[in-house]
């Protein structure tokens, strides 16, 4: 993800401003990071700018369906639709405290996914290219969160297993009102508090 898209996100305040400003500095940084594709390991970037968060969850499609190409069976596009009901009912993968509520969220997959689980019908030319391409990327499924809270959020709990029992790490990263950090979430330890 985009320093660029982050920024587009919000509309901000001063307060805001000076928040994302450092929160292009850490991201900026841990960019390379993020880039990097390692099965088993996801990414979680949380942005707060006032009242209004952003959750940006990122997972190597492996963990996050048992396949990095684009659905072929029902059994995969089912694999994906339940993925998808998961991730945009928000509480089953990632629980804040404090008096929040879900604005919005949106899986980002690679290739285009209908909810009906029908791809686009290309030519048989166009799917051999496709295929070929396919097999040698790495991609990632990312989920974006757009939540509202009522009062300040102390910590956010996000639960491992329930996203993908292959998940062994998290690296997440915060840009909030009262300062940034970073944690690896695991199974173990997978709450994250904000005032570190």
């Amino acid at each position: 993800m985009s320093v660029s898209f982050l920024i587009r996100t919000f509309t901000l305040g001063v307060a805001g401003l000076v928040t994302l400003a450092g929160a292009m500095l850490m991201i900026g940084s841990a960019q390379a990071a993020e880039n990097e594709h390692r099965h088993g390991q996801g990414s979680l970037q949380i942005l707060q700018a006032e009242n209004q968060w952003q959750l940006t969850l990122s997972l190597p499609l492996d963990d996050a369906f048992g396949f990095e190409h684009a659905p072929e069976t029902d059994e995969q596009k089912s694999q994906i639709r339940h993925f998808v009901v998961q991730a945009e009912s928000f509480d089953t993968f990632i629980k804040m405290q404090g008096n929040c509520f879900l604005q919005g969220a949106t899986v980002n997959l690679p290739w285009p996914f209908h909810a009906d689980g029908e791809p686009p019908r290309h030519s048989e030319n166009e799917h051999n290219e496709r295929m070929h391409e396919e097999v040698h990327a790495h991609k990632n499924v990312e989920t974006v969160y757009q939540i509202g809270c009522e009062e300040a959020i102390e910590s956010i709990t996000v639960n491992v297993p329930a996203i993908s029992p292959s998940l062994v790490s998290i690296d997440a990263q915060w840009a909030t009102e009262k300062g940034q950090g970073m944690q690896m979430i695991t199974p173990n330890d997978n709450t994250l508090f904000l005032r570190r």
